[in-house]
């Protein structure tokens, strides 16, 4: 009859006749323990019928014989009588009379956690031969995400420093351009807009009424009145205007229209 073929790898062969060994002294019990720790390592498939299965059951016969003859039986002629490859069974040795290893028994039990240990310690899965290389390629694709992600910040508080520099100028250049259209239809109107500023002064200053009367003066026409009311709607609205200058300019027009009021409709 053919024997079973032992496995190609050198390592999982290692494994399977030690644990035979181990089995062969201590019994099935000990295969049992094995399979409950081992159940989810692959190279612990043979003990649940996977391949090499056939050859682990014929090392337990023979490591079985082999503990029986040196005990002083006769072993049984090899493989016919103690490999048994249709039923995937192996026969335990006789019973009759207690070996030496069966009275070592209790022994070899107590040292099966470090048995245990060399097994999960030669029958770990291998790491990759390239895991190395992954740990380097993952470490530089965080760094580069680090990186990309500060990138971004840095390009966003730029854009965000031109949009406001580019705020600025845009005010700049619509003040500038208010300004120029204003002096241009005072000098159309005969206006002194410098004039004008000295009359507001003392009316931002101390909130006086009596200033409206230049500007009722002044205020001729239409194109006229629209010089100066555009002239005070910038003191209101540049930039730096206080809240006071805002008031007592409100209040000086306020005071304008309420004069206008009375007086008959001409415009």
């Amino acid at each position: 009859m053919e024997l079973p073929q032992p496995p190609q790898d050198q390592d999982l062969r290692n494994i399977i006749d030690k644990l035979a060994q181990f089995v062969a002294r201590n019994g099935p019990e000990f295969e049992k323990m094995t399979k409950t720790k081992q159940k989810n390592n692959p190279k612990f498939g043979f003990l649940y019928g996977g391949e090499y299965f056939n050859y682990y059951q014929y090392k337990v016969t023979t490591e079985q014989a082999i503990l029986k003859q040196s005990a002083g039986g006769q072993a049984p002629p090899l493989p016919s009588g103690a490999y048994m490859a249709q039923t995937r069974q192996y026969v335990m040795p006789q019973q009759a009379a207690a070996t030496p290893a069966q009275l070592g028994l209790a022994a070899t039990m107590a040292a099966a956690p470090a048995l245990q240990q060399w097994l999960a310690a030669n029958s770990a899965p291998p790491p990759t031969q390239h895991s190395q290389e992954i740990e380097n390629v993952n470490a530089q694709i965080n760094m580069l995400r680090e990186q990309i992600t500060q990138s971004e910040n840095n390009l966003n508080a730029q854009h965000t420093v031109l949009i406001q520099q580019q705020q600025v100028k845009i005010n700049d250049l619509v003040s500038k351009a208010q300004v120029e259209t204003i002096q241009i239809m005072a000098e159309e109107n005969n206006i002194s807009l410098g004039e004008l500023d000295n009359i507001l002064q003392p009316i931002i200053d101390t909130c006086t009424k009596d200033r409206k009367g230049w500007i009722l003066q002044h205020a001729t026409s239409s194109d006229a009145g629209k010089v100066i009311s555009q002239h005070l709607l910038r003191k209101v609205t540049q930039p730096g205007a206080g809240f006071t200058q805002k008031l007592h300019i409100i209040y000086l027009v306020n005071d304008v229209l309420h004069h206008c009021m009375g007086l008959p409709f001409v415009h």
